[in-house]
């Protein structure tokens, strides 16, 4: 074996360790990217990002050092474009509790909101009669619960035989 290249992001979500003990005295409560990073085994850290208008990027770009944008982000017809039907580029909303029931865990670690997941598949029901292409919208979550209970509810509302959206689907939805 001459050479390992292994690409990852160090800085996102660390693994999820249910033994107490081995995440706090075997350091299992980080990846292995994140390790030989910490252990300063070499690495190159790219700088640009292109995915997300800079305002977006803005959001997230303290976790990076130095992050900036590649030029198509600034330039590019579909990053300057106004989102049709939103006050904003993004906007940050307080799901207050739903029918009483706020955030749950059915299981260790299997986080859930109710009113989260209604409010996000209600908002990719908006964006499709809006006219934007359902698989052009992706939505993103944070906790696997959280997926499947919002696959869960699009299957309800957006499921053979229910209604207008019978069969329509997100192109993602993931953590």
């Amino acid at each position: 074996l001459k050479r390992v290249v292994l690409i990852g992001d160090h800085n996102q979500l660390p693994p999820v360790v249910k033994n107490r003990a081995f995440s706090t005295y075997s350091r299992y409560d980080q990846s292995m990217f994140a390790r030989l990073v910490r252990l300063g085994v070499p690495s190159i850290e790219l700088n640009k990002q292109g995915r997300a208008r800079p305002d977006i990027a803005r959001l997230y770009s303290w976790r990076y050092d130095d992050l900036g944008d590649l030029d198509h982000v600034t330039t590019m017809e579909k990053f300057k474009r106004a989102n049709t039907g939103l006050a904003r580029t993004f906007q940050l909303i307080n799901v207050e509790d739903f029918e009483g029931r706020g955030e749950s865990t059915p299981t260790a670690y299997f986080y859930q909101n109710v009113g989260e997941a209604e409010y996000a598949v209600a908002l990719f029901q908006y964006m499709v009669l809006l006219g934007y292409p359902p698989k052009n919208i992706s939505i993103l979550t944070t906790y696997n619960g959280q997926k499947d209970l919002i696959l869960d509810i699009l299957s309800q509302r957006c499921g053979e035989g229910t209604g207008p959206l019978a069969g329509v689907e997100p192109g993602a939805v993931s953590t």
